[in-house]
């Protein structure tokens, strides 16, 4: 800290201190105080002014001066406040606890960044090894020169869906700079994501029920066919045996309306039901089928939260599964 900066940054102080000089001359003049009394008395005032501006000033430059040498020898700055002395003066204790709710602030951001680094990672290196395995299947019938088309088909709709399930965990940060609130009917959205599991339902002859899904929601049609689609995968990962069973179910309330997907695959145990919207959480159903990646569900959750919408499941080992989603009747979106 300069001397010329600090006088700039107290000259109202040394204003108010001239002028008060000026008002005891004068004071002292109209009443004819003697001069002697009266030079003692500006030089008091002057002399107690100037020791104060003196030890004040020597007090915020050392500790500014200390500051920012430390700061300019610091590669990494935010370190500064485990290095500063006791400022003794209001303004560096106000200034030095700024310094340090900042300093925290900035660490748990970091912190909370390379915690999102690390999982986007783990899941990149997991999504790797996932979508391998369709990619080798490929691979294995191209070399044996088998034309399985409906294996083929399969296998390319696997790969589909590891790359738009990674396109959606990446977006799902910041869905509002894609997403389109409007109202739509649910009927051609249930009938499109069907469509592209046609495939896999035929194979694994599925019986598909839909009851009262030309009822209308709002929800944007397309992230929640995203959603959807992560709904069915697991019914087809998880069914129980040679025959699948999918039911779509609306019903509409006062205030909302409540989707629901039922399966009688293998169930999900009473103990993991809460926590099969866990980031990579696969559970016991995990141990059984080895494409698990506890990602779909996770993403379901994180897309409807955005949203607006609430997701819950139900489930009995060895029965079924039903997944709700809620819709809420709001104008908000239309404002």
């Amino acid at each position: 800290m300069k001397i010329k900066d600090y006088l700039r940054e107290k000259s109202g102080w040394l204003v108010c201190t001239l002028l008060t000089t000026v008002c005891i001359v004068l004071f002292g003049m109209a009443f004819r105080v003697h001069s002697v009394y009266l030079v003692f008395a500006v030089f008091l005032q002057i002399g107690v002014n100037g020791i104060f501006f003196a030890l004040d000033y020597r007090k915020k430059s050392a500790f500014y001066n200390d500051m920012m040498e430390k700061l300019a020898g610091l590669d990494r700055k935010y370190l500064i406040t485990e290095m500063l002395r006791d400022p003794g003066f209001l303004e560096g204790y106000i200034f030095l606890e700024a310094l340090y709710d900042i300093d925290k602030s900035m660490n748990e951001r970091v912190g909370e960044m390379e915690r999102s680094v690390k999982e986007f990672k783990e899941y990149v290196e997991m999504w790797i090894h996932e979508i391998k395995i369709p990619i080798s299947a490929l691979a294995l019938m191209s070399y044996n020169e088998k034309t399985d088309s409906a294996n083929c088909r399969q296998q390319v709709d696997k790969i589909s869906h590891y790359v738009e399930q990674i396109l959606y965990y990446v977006r799902a940060d910041t869905p509002e700079k894609d997403f389109l609130m409007k109202k739509f009917s649910l009927e051609p959205v249930i009938n499109n994501v069907l469509l592209e599991y046609k495939e896999v339902l035929i194979t694994d002859r599925f019986t598909i029920e839909k009851e009262n899904t030309d009822t209308c929601v709002t929800s944007d049609a397309k992230w929640f066919q995203f959603i959807l689609g992560q709904i069915i995968n697991n019914s087809v990962k998880y069914r129980m045996g040679d025959r699948g069973y999918l039911k779509f179910a609306v019903k509409e309330e006062k205030d909302c309306v409540l989707l629901s997907v039922e399966d009688h695959g293998i169930g999900v145990r009473s103990a993991d039901v809460k926590r099969v919207f866990e980031k990579s959480f696969t559970g016991d159903n995990g141990r059984k089928v080895a494409a698990s990646t506890g990602m779909g569900l996770y993403i379901c959750r994180k897309l409807c939260d955005r949203l607006g919408h609430k997701i819950w499941m139900e489930s009995e080992e060895g029965k079924y599964t039903r997944l709700f989603i809620q819709f809420g009747k709001d104008d908000y979106y239309f404002r």
